[in-house]
């Protein structure tokens, strides 16, 4: 009996054993995954803190969630700035949630946090939303798995998820849970149903795909890149095989749920966005797609075409139409005909078109081609020519599905060379397109009867080289990026992987020691924090959404004192009497030879690396924005042969501007009343030039957090951030 138990399962096993496999890297690829992405949680606790959330920008999520969960799902709406509880962002005019911000994370973070209380009553919404971008990922891996299943098979779908799942992408790891997460956690279903509906001429496929694709909309602006590779898809296909109403179907199926939803959110302006904003690809495609079938329809009309022989070329005469409609729509892009917003316009190379601010974001920056390897390594390396493959099959094989495929991920990449803040999402778009490479192989040699036993030897060897550098650089690049992960606010935002509690103390001072409608002023990285952890009314923050008032505050942190005040208490309204400013940067302790100590304001470089806040952000963005021009200072250090430059701490009207001199005001008043001088070490290291202590007119230190980050050979670096005060005695 156990001899026809065993064989049976055995056959069975002999049948299934590709499905088997590849269940079962599945399942692993996504326990190793979430593993990884919760180092954050784990790191966090070893230093002494519970789950906290990742970056800034969370923060404002977690607001918004906690307000609905106590008001109900529909206050969403009452999010404007009628509100006086939206005061706290963007003091004094508060701000609209519902046309800044998508209500689908709150929705779903509250929605799946009463489901996870029944298994953990003591569980908080703070807790939960730490942990969703798990899910997310989850999400994220399994729409990756099941497109390239679908596409190709169960052994490139293994390979798929193996690279997802390592990769490291920022947006996925705990605690940094925020629209984009959330986004591409419903963006890949909607891949997978997408090339599932189009492959099967599957209709059912095609209306959850839009539904997916709504979802998306609702949680992040990303969703564009999908819609655009659908886009390019519909408007290649009149050239590639003959349009039929089925095509049809699956359009209206797919794009209708997700034009609903765009004209329902607040946050895209209806129908608007439809008409006179990237959304006008939904009625481009529609259009191109009766365009192409009346073209094939009259040419199919022998009459017509004896009397107008150019229709016999109607594929060229619609190539034709459709590059006019591109030029055009290129022209009504960079003419503002077409309205986009920074980000889009920067990521489809049109860049100079947005608002300097766009320029001074660190993750708008372009990416360059080592990033790519960093990030993707071989999996990109394979993708690239997998593109020849899959252009080859779409058009000899009429593959519309695997057309799909490689338009996403040439989009994916344009994007991303162009803006480097969409590397998470193409990370996964990436994990698709490689596993192109392991089916090719498979399906050249290792069908029956092709290939020799050497074309196979040297196929599986290939293989095996693929996988391995995958899981190498899983092991040894991505797994101790994630190891590696601290919560920003632990290590107060300066990447050095310790406990620097500077910016908490800070805020926790605000909280327990400030009026309640006090008003922090900063430079807008910080906001979030100061409104949802200081609980104090900020005037900017990571929406970035008013321009004119972070230029505005540009103006103030590089001008003077004067110059500053006349801007916050005229144009920010803040009541003198409410009036603070934070400011952090790093410091350089030394040992001197003779016995002596400096001080040394940041940046701070120490080899190839520079360590630094508010300064570095003055020269690179805050005096950009502002319009004016930094007094700076190269310094080269011919040890490591770098060269970086910082602020000229020498420079007067350096020192005469309200940020700097709150920095430098903070050194003397931390460590010159010790004695310890405030130098410019790398203007001279060998004799370094003493910083004058300057005459603060209208700000004092109400409150100075010191942390310190870590011991040098020679000293120590600290990180301080200072809380200031108007004090009209000074």
């Amino acid at each position: 009996m156990s001899r026809v138990i065993s064989g049976g399962f055995l056959s069975w096993l002999k049948k299934y054993w590709r499905v088997v496999f590849s269940l079962t890297v599945l399942i692993m690829s996504l326990a190793v995954g979430s593993y990884l992405r919760l180092y954050p949680v784990w790191n966090a606790e070893k230093l002494g803190y519970g789950p906290t959330l990742f970056e800034l920008d969370p923060y404002s999520e977690y607001w918004i969630a906690s307000q609905l969960y106590r008001n109900g799902l529909g206050y969403f709406n009452y999010l404007r700035r009628f509100n006086d509880v939206t005061h706290l962002f963007w003091y004094p005019w508060g701000r609209d949630f519902t046309h800044s911000s998508l209500p689908m994370l709150p929705y779903f973070s509250i929605l799946t946090y009463e489901v996870a209380r029944l298994f953990n009553s003591s569980l908080t919404l703070y807790d939960w939303m730490v942990y969703l971008p798990i899910v997310f990922f989850i999400m994220t891996a399994l729409g990756v798995y099941f497109a390239v299943r679908e596409l190709w098979g169960d052994i490139p779908a293994a390979f798929s998820t193996v690279a997802a799942s390592l990769m490291f992408v920022s947006r996925h790891v705990a605690g940094f849970t925020v629209k984009y997460s959330i986004g591409m956690g419903f963006l890949f279903p909607a891949i997978y149903f997408h090339i599932r509906a189009w492959k099967r001429v599957d209709f059912v496929s095609a209306a959850v795909s839009g539904i997916f694709l709504a979802f998306a909309a609702m949680s992040w602006a990303g969703f564009n890149l999908v819609l655009a590779a659908i886009a390019v898809q519909i408007a290649l296909l009149p050239l590639i095989r003959k349009l039929t109403v089925h095509d049809l179907y699956l359009m209206v199926l797919e794009l209708v749920p997700l034009t609903a939803a765009i004209c329902v959110t607040p946050f895209y302006n209806g129908y608007n966005y439809i008409l006179r904003s990237a959304g006008l690809v939904i009625p481009g495609i529609f259009a191109l797609f009766f365009i192409g079938y009346a073209l094939q329809k009259l040419a199919s009309a022998k009459n017509l075409v004896m009397s107008f022989p150019l229709l016999r070329k109607y594929k060229l005469i619609y190539l034709s139409i459709l590059v006019l409609i591109v030029l055009t729509g290129a022209y009504a892009l960079v003419t503002g005909k077409i309205a986009v917003a920074g980000k889009a316009l920067a990521a489809i190379g049109l860049g100079k078109l947005t608002h300097v601010l766009v320029e001074t974001v660190q993750e708008y920056q372009k990416a360059s081609a080592s990033s790519f390897i960093t990030q993707e390594g071989a999996a990109v390396v394979v993708a690239i020519p997998m593109l020849i493959y899959l252009a080859y099959r779409a058009v000899t094989k009429k593959n519309i599905a695997e057309l799909f495929v490689a338009v996403l991920f040439v989009l994916s990449i344009f994007a991303t060379v162009n803006v480097a803040y969409f590397f998470p999402y193409t990370n996964y778009v990436v994990a698709i397109t490689a596993a192109a490479f392991p089916f090719f192989l498979l399906s050249t040699y290792f069908r029956r009867g092709r290939g020799s036993w050497f074309s196979r030897a040297i196929a599986l060897a290939i293989l095996s080289a693929f996988a391995i550098a995958i899981v190498a650089q899983g092991v040894v690049v991505w797994a101790e990026n994630y190891r590696g992960t601290i919560p920003t606010i632990i290590e107060s935002g300066v990447g050095l992987g310790t406990n620097i509690p500077a910016w908490l103390d800070a805020l926790n001072w605000i909280k327990n020691n400030t009026p309640k409608d006090a008003v922090i002023v900063s430079w807008w990285d910080y906001g979030y924090w100061i409104s949802v952890i200081g609980e104090r009314a900020s005037v900017a923050d990571g929406a970035t959404l008013n321009a004119t008032q972070i230029e505005l505050l540009a103006k103030a942190l590089t001008g003077t004192e004067d110059e500053a005040l006349q801007i916050f208490t005229s144009k920010f309204r803040i009541d003198p009497s409410k009036l603070y400013i934070a400011v952090y940067e790093a410091y350089l302790v030394q040992y001197r030879p003779g016995g002596f100590m400096i001080v040394c304001p940041g940046p701070i470089v120490l080899g190839r690396y520079v360590i630094g806040a508010d300064a570095a952000k003055g020269i690179v963005a805050i005096y950009r924005v502002a319009g004016r021009k930094p007094p700076t200072y190269v310094y080269v250090d011919r040890n490591y042969r770098v060269s970086v430059v910082l602020p000229n701490w020498t420079d007067t009207k350096l020192q005469n501007t309200t940020l700097f001199k709150i920095i430098l005001n903070t050194a003397y008043v931390v460590w010159g009343d010790k004695g310890i001088i405030p130098s410019f070490y790398y203007f001279n290291p060998s004799a370094p030039p003493i910083l004058p202590r300057p005459r603060m007119y209208y700000f004092k230190p109400a409150y100075i957090a010191v942390s310190e980050a870590i011991p040098l050979p020679t000293g120590n670096l600290y990180i301080v951030v200072s809380v200031y005060k108007y004090d009209p005695s000074t």
